[in-house]
């Protein structure tokens, strides 16, 4: 008699449930450890979206001219001016160079020390306070255009002489773009921030700070829900930037605070 293999149809039924039931165990285990996960997954995105636009906005604001940083729009807007490079100019008491005269007409001037590129259209700024004919948002203040025919070590510069010496006898050469704003714009949401951080330039100078007509900015963090900007004067050379951003994606959300110093040495 030939024996035949197989199981029955309870026996299945039993496999099905007890497997079930396994796979349920299984389940209750696995869940919480993989939802940790994926929650600390987005928590670390979201981290480092934020860290990279706070270390973005340090190393650029770090470079601004001596007391051109300014806030507005309810601390959302921040702007600067620049300085792509600089240095030390000649003066009557730098024996063997052509000086920068503040006295007459004098548009030259040779640069000490090591030699500093400046380009044709870049500005120039001397001696820039903030204060009232000291303020480089102003052409007609401290703020001049780069002409032809400067070189490494010898800049030429069109309109007017400067009003007032650098006591450090100090210039920055500003790029052809010009101011730079950081932007929190649209901040807002609940479950998910709606708000974006833009880096805009190449808008021009203007005497007020502008808070529209910016143009086209580039995107630094998206997902945000907190946004807000503060300067102070530490003391009458040294400012103080604080930066703090909320990023919140999916009922969760992050904050990171950064300082950051101005030298204001004009």
């Amino acid at each position: 008699m030939t024996r035949q293999g197989g199981f029955t149809l309870v026996e299945m039924v039993m496999a099905i449930v007890i497997t079930g039931i396994v796979a349920g165990i299984v389940a209750v285990f696995i869940a919480k450890p993989v939802e940790g996960y994926v929650s600390t997954a987005r928590r670390a995105g979201m981290t480092d979206v934020a860290d990279l636009a706070l270390k973005r906005m340090a190393l650029d604001i770090r470079t601004a001219v001596p007391n051109t940083v300014r806030i507005a729009g309810a601390g959302r807007f921040l702007e600067f001016i620049p300085a792509r490079t600089g240095g030390r100019y000649c003066t009557d008491s730098d024996s063997g160079c052509n000086p920068l005269d503040f006295a007459t007409a004098d548009l030259s001037f040779d640069v000490l020390g090591e030699a500093h590129d400046a380009a044709e259209n870049e500005f120039l700024v001397i001696y820039n306070t903030g204060q009232t004919g000291l303020n480089a948002y102003l052409a007609t203040d401290n703020r001049r255009t780069i002409a032809a025919g400067t070189t490494t070590t010898a800049i030429t510069f069109a309109g007017t002489s400067f009003p007032f010496a650098s006591p450090s006898s100090r210039f920055q050469v500003v790029p052809v773009t010009g101011p730079v704003t950081y932007a929190c714009e649209g901040v807002g949401g609940a479950a998910t921030g709606t708000g974006s951080l833009r880096r805009y330039t190449g808008y021009g100078f203007n005497g007020t700070q502008p808070t529209t007509g910016l143009g086209t900015g580039a995107l630094l963090a998206d997902n945000l829900t907190g946004c807000i900007f503060t300067y102070g004067a530490v003391s009458a050379t040294n400012g103080m930037v604080s930066l703090q951003l909320t990023v919140t994606r999916e009922n969760e959300s992050i904050s990171l605070f950064h300082q950051i110093h101005v030298d204001n040495a004009p």
